[in-house]
């Protein structure tokens, strides 16, 4: 049976449910689903049943709760990012033991940062990137390298007034015009650092990873506290820039 959504709403209504239980760290049941995405019962009960007949969730026959089902790991298992977290991982591995601090692989979608594949510092106060987090792409080093490498006719487009306010008053840069400045520097070092922009205390160094078709796809990144990484920026930017440029002929390989 094929189960078609007429509206957006709609699909965004099961989509904030899927996340929801993606989160939890246990079965959740329909009235607590509800209570907490602010729904009408019946409406979310509706909904469940639903995704639970194409496998999007499933529901516990013993707690009678719900988590994600068999087709959300079907998915995610068949998708680009997956592919290049698998990739990159032993990059990355080999990136956070040089360096000691945390390494991960990004990608951008649409005003978000989302990390696909982390090794964490082996520092007990060290940075932390949980894999499937997400922040703001305009404060983040990774969209920057990423967006180095698209045409510049595109820059000032993409940082809208809604980015800037999801950027936050921590970034540095507050105006498209500064976003091109920006890019423009990123581009020529091939590599883009912020400093507490994403996090406050926490230093980020970003390079990007090219398809086969030679734009960015990706962008991998080491974050450190400024404190004990100050002084290592430079090395850590020739690590991060060599440690992408693998991962990037790892791609073409594969492909």
């Amino acid at each position: 049976m094929s189960v078609a959504r007429k509206n957006t709403s709609g699909l965004a209504r099961d989509i904030a449910i899927v996340e929801l239980l993606a989160d939890s760290t246990e079965p959740l049941g329909v009235s607590a689903i509800a209570r907490r995405l602010n729904r009408d019962l019946t409406q979310t009960s509706r909904a469940l049943a639903t995704l639970a007949q194409v496998g999007i969730v499933h529901r516990d026959p013993v707690t009678r709760g719900y988590r994600p089902g068999w087709r959300v790991a079907a998915i995610g298992a068949r998708s680009m990012e997956a592919r290049l977290a698998e990739i990159a991982r032993p990059h990355l591995r080999n990136l956070a033991s040089t360096l000691n601090e945390t390494a991960m692989l990004a990608v951008v979608r649409s005003s978000q940062t989302i990390v696909i594949a982390a090794q964490i510092s082996p520092h007990g106060l060290g940075a932390y990137a949980r894999v499937g987090s997400s922040y703001p792409a305009a404060s983040s080093s990774t969209a920057r390298a990423v967006m180095s490498g698209e045409p510049e006719d595109s820059w000032q487009e993409w940082f809208t007034e809604d980015r800037l306010l999801e950027a936050g008053e921590r970034s540095t840069v507050r105006s498209a015009l500064e976003w091109v400045a920006e890019l423009r520097r990123v581009q020529q070092a091939g590599a883009a650092i912020t400093w507490g922009e994403y996090e406050e205390g926490v230093v980020n160094i970003s390079a990007p990873v090219r398809g086969p078709h030679g734009r960015p796809i990706a962008a991998v990144s080491v974050s450190a506290p400024e404190f004990r990484f100050a002084d290592q920026v430079e090395t850590g930017v020739r690590l991060v820039k060599r440690a992408a440029m693998r991962v990037t002929e790892a791609i073409a390989w594969r492909d």
